[in-house]
């Protein structure tokens, strides 16, 4: 009985072995930077940017790359969330950047919001020719629903070296990319004085 035991034991600690280092956890964006001071936000007008919008095969915490019809999963590298709420999360902390006197939130907040920010990715993966590609729909909307700006982009962003890395830093920069065209369209749009409160 005892060698058995033995033998199973020897047996899952091997099988064990064999699976490989665990993936790594991926996040988009770079990480907030640490303000010293705080900023009254009381009276800022609020942008809400609505949860993004993907595809079910891409909504998962794979790392995904797509050669034509063919869909595989990184075996190294995965998100630490579900794309959606990374892309979302990044976006927001892109907008915040470039827009300082509005607060951007994917919060919906308690009043009517002065804009809103809704967005589809129909595409946004690496091909595995060395390029990220971003498809997307955004629309801009007053704080009644009136659309004010609506956009199709596409973005092509190359990989700048080999492995899930530098997948995750092409992704960051169409997103970046992404919140810069939204950011223009949102200050091209009505001003957004009369709209606060």
């Amino acid at each position: 009985m005892r060698a058995v035991l033995f033998a199973v034991l020897s047996l899952c600690l091997a099988a064990c072995g064999l699976s490989g280092p665990a993936p790594t956890d991926y996040v988009l964006g770079a990480a907030p930077a640490a303000t010293p001071s705080t900023v009254p936000q009381t009276s800022m007008p609020v942008v809400v940017v609505r949860r993004v919008l993907l595809p079910d095969y891409l909504d998962t915490t794979d790392l995904v790359m797509r050669k034509g019809g063919v869909v595989v999963s990184s075996p190294t590298g995965r998100w630490a969330e579900r794309l959606s709420v990374g892309v979302t999360r990044s976006l927001v902390a892109a907008l915040s950047t470039r827009l300082p006197g509005l607060v951007v939130t994917a919060a919906s907040p308690v009043g009517r919001p002065a804009r809103e920010v809704r967005v589809d990715l129909a595409s946004f993966e690496s091909q595995g020719d060395g390029r990220v590609v971003l498809v997307a729909r955004w629309v801009l909307t007053d704080g009644g629903g009136k659309t004010l700006v609506a956009q199709q982009v596409s973005l092509v962003e190359p990989l700048t070296g080999a492995g899930d890395g530098a997948v995750v830093a092409a992704m960051t920069r169409a997103v970046d990319d992404l919140a810069a065209r939204i950011a223009a369209g949102l200050e091209r749009a009505s001003p957004l004085a009369d709209s606060a409160g």
